[in-house]
């Protein structure tokens, strides 16, 4: 279901609510699991849940400024939001809830996996023009490297997807680090079922089904189903870059890029999860 026909259908309030619902009941039971802890003030102005419920909305709906998308919500859903943090503590809140961003996204992902296969691929995250890379920074986790696109200067964004195109594991490196060496940590070759993820031809010893190279002695049986089911981890990425606007230019920590891209993952499989 495409957004414009899911705002023509419901309204706004009810996509909160239902996004609020679904987030704030995985809060609970994390929460009663230990899985993490919240810090909790007797003067914080809104609840964890409501926080994050507008994040994700606004990213499900595809707003590319979050600054404008919460300064929207304060005036015209102040009856569902009744006391709301400023801006800054808003934006830091999100920035703290990394990790809880990710987990939520890997626990829907785990929700929908029932006999399936997966592809892997890594996808790259400039911060900048590869001509631009030696002006100073105050990032500097950020590293050149190479794709299939040519030069990178910024991170890398590793994925393995379901049939489902959701994410189930990924991982934020420097663009130089190598695409087998990333999986091959994002896998546990002694439980995973390697035999039923497919990549491309980068992922060649890692054990995964690969089409075969042209020189190879051996080549491992590839047909062309197998290469539209590859395909889904770069129909995921596309999603993500076009609906979910992935840009990290404006970003000046590698804290704030990997709590942004956790946070846009989360909404794609939030999205997918929902039906939307």
């Amino acid at each position: 279901m495409r957004i414009r026909t899911l705002l023509c259908e419901h309204t706004i309030t009810d996509l909160f609510v239902t996004v609020f619902t679904v987030f704030d009941d995985y809060l609970k039971v994390s929460l009663e699991n230990k899985r993490f802890t919240l810090p909790v003030s007797k003067q914080q102005k809104a609840s964890y849940s409501e926080i994050v419920s507008i994040a994700l909305v606004g990213e499900i709906l595809r707003q590319p400024r979050s600054e404008y998308w919460y300064t929207h919500v304060q005036l015209y859903f102040s009856h569902l939001f009744v006391r709301l943090p400023s801006v800054s503590r808003y934006h830091r809140i999100l920035r703290n809830l990394e990790r809880v961003m990710a987990d939520f996204a890997l626990c829907l992902a785990n929700q929908c996996e029932n006999d399936t296969t997966y592809a892997g691929d890594s996808k790259p995250l400039p911060i900048c023009k590869d001509k631009r890379r030696f002006q100073p920074r105050a990032m500097t986790e950020a590293a050149r490297g190479f794709s299939t696109s040519g030069a990178v200067f910024g991170f890398k964004l590793h994925s393995i997807v379901n049939n489902a195109q959701m994410f189930c594991r990924f991982a934020i490196t420097p663009a130089n680090e190598a695409d087998p060496t990333v999986f091959k940590a994002l896998v546990n070759a002694d439980e995973d079922e390697l035999d039923r993820i497919l990549g491309d031809k980068a992922y060649v010893g890692c054990g995964i089904f690969t089409p075969p190279k042209s020189n190879a002695k051996q080549p491992m049986p590839w047909t062309r189903l197998m290469d539209g089911a590859r395909k889904l981890v770069e129909s995921a990425f596309s999603s993500l870059a076009r609906g979910q606007f992935l840009c990290l230019s404006q970003l000046n920590s590698f804290w704030s890029v990997r709590a942004s891209v956790c946070r846009k993952i989360a909404a794609h499989n939030l999205r997918i999860w929902l039906g939307l």
